[in-house]
């Protein structure tokens, strides 16, 4: 009678989650946890699956350690389990596992860690349901955005490719998961810096996503503003403006203002103002958006250095190189521990440094050698991440 009680909080837990009631939600796969414990199932499959569902509800409301801490304890359970948790049902349950442990270490900096989870998560459930299967394609998908964080972009670009060849073989091309891995491919070539070949999987994926689910719905803002991020590096500014503003209104009323996702868009939208010359007001967006970034994933994260590698160049071109060296070199210190040295990530916070200290020994600005050129302004990086679509 507890499990099967415990089953009906799981899918309530579900539909919760699925109305954005996380809070909710949480609570009733506590009290399913609870019954399996008090029935001395606490290291059962069921305990496992609901350790997982809990910490998928706590990865979405930023709490990241309390979500990594959930799904150890899943991984423990399967593991204390050994052989005899095996089939269909259990690879999924296992990969699950896997999958939540290197996304949570993804968002909080810890790459090692996150691309060994997330290649026995691709190894699980290609060895159960074969190469050309919908779960290897997410498996995929998701070593794929690790790949593009640590600056491994033809591995990663490779990765996106094989998964969109399988969901299109099974669902066709205008499909939500096709569109995710349209709107990861644009993702990762506007990371290399390839805006012309990002533009059009980009705009697939914004495409995609407004005739299925909505021009107001939160899943078809982050495939918009990862295409506004790729007009970016097009300097096309006028519409790329006018879709962080539109999205940061609903991300806002949606998620609250000190979300993930709202930093991430402040931070977009500061680098587009100060590419056009408004300064002040970038200023007091890019610490705004510092500010919510250090609270949810931590002052040493690689997405924290990367809004302060911003802020402090444009703390330089305001002509306050002292605040700006201290800044980037914080930056600088986070990202060489985490990337590799030729990320370009830390190849810009490298040479925004270099400015800065120039600028503060009074070298003359004007000076070829150190000269900070409109267009090296303007290519400071986006907060490409926008990680709901990259999943």
């Amino acid at each position: 009678m507890s499990t099967e009680r415990a089953v009906e909080l799981q899918e309530q837990a579900w539909n919760l989650q699925a109305e954005g009631n996380l809070d909710e939600a949480a609570t009733a796969v506590r009290k399913a946890l609870l019954l399996l414990e008090e029935s001395g199932e606490q290291n059962s499959p069921d305990a496992a699956n609901l350790l997982n569902d809990l910490a998928e509800i706590e990865n979405e409301r930023q709490n990241f350690q309390d979500a990594l801490a959930l799904a150890e304890r899943a991984h423990s359970i399967e593991d204390e389990l050994g052989d005899s948790f095996a089939g269909e049902g259990a690879a999924q349950i296992r990969a699950r596992t896997m999958g939540l442990i290197g996304e949570i270490c993804r968002l909080l900096g810890d790459l090692v860690r996150a691309e060994a989870s997330l290649k026995e998560a691709l190894q699980i459930v290609a060895s159960e349901f074969g190469e050309a299967s919908e779960p290897v394609a997410d498996a995929r998908n998701n070593l794929a955005v690790l790949y593009k964080a640590c600056g491994r972009f033809d591995e990663g670009l490779e990765l996106y490719q094989q998964a969109l060849n399988s969901v299109v073989k099974l669902h066709g091309e205008d499909c939500l998961s096709s569109a995710v891995i349209y709107h990861n491919i644009g993702g990762i070539l506007h990371a290399k810096g390839d805006f012309d070949s990002a533009e059009q999987p980009g705009r697939r994926a914004w495409e995609i996503s407004r005739r299925l689910l909505g021009e107001d719905d939160p899943r078809t803002l982050f495939d918009a503003v990862a295409y506004a991020a790729i007009l970016d590096g097009l300097q096309r500014y006028d519409e790329s403006e006018a879709i962080y503003r539109r999205a940061l209104v609903i991300f806002e009323k949606t998620f609250g203002p000190e979300h993930y996702e709202v930093a991430s868009n402040l931070h977009n939208l500061a680098a587009v103002l100060g590419a056009r010359g408004d300064l002040d007001q970038a200023e007091k967006l890019y610490l705004r958006a510092l500010a919510i970034k250090e609270k949810v994933v931590g002052a040493e994260s690689p997405d924290a250095a990367l809004t302060r590698n911003n802020l402090g160049a444009l703390l330089n071109l305001k002509g306050r190189p002292s605040e700006a060296a201290a800044m980037l070199r914080s930056a600088v210190e986070i990202l060489q521990d985490r990337l590799a040295a030729d990320h370009p990530h830390l190849v810009f916070a490298r040479a925004n440094l270099e400015r800065a200290l120039f600028s503060l020994r009074g070298l003359d600005a004007e000076n070829p050698k150190c000269c900070v050129s409109q267009n090296t302004r303007i290519k400071q990086p986006n907060d490409d991440n926008l990680s709901k679509r990259e999943r």
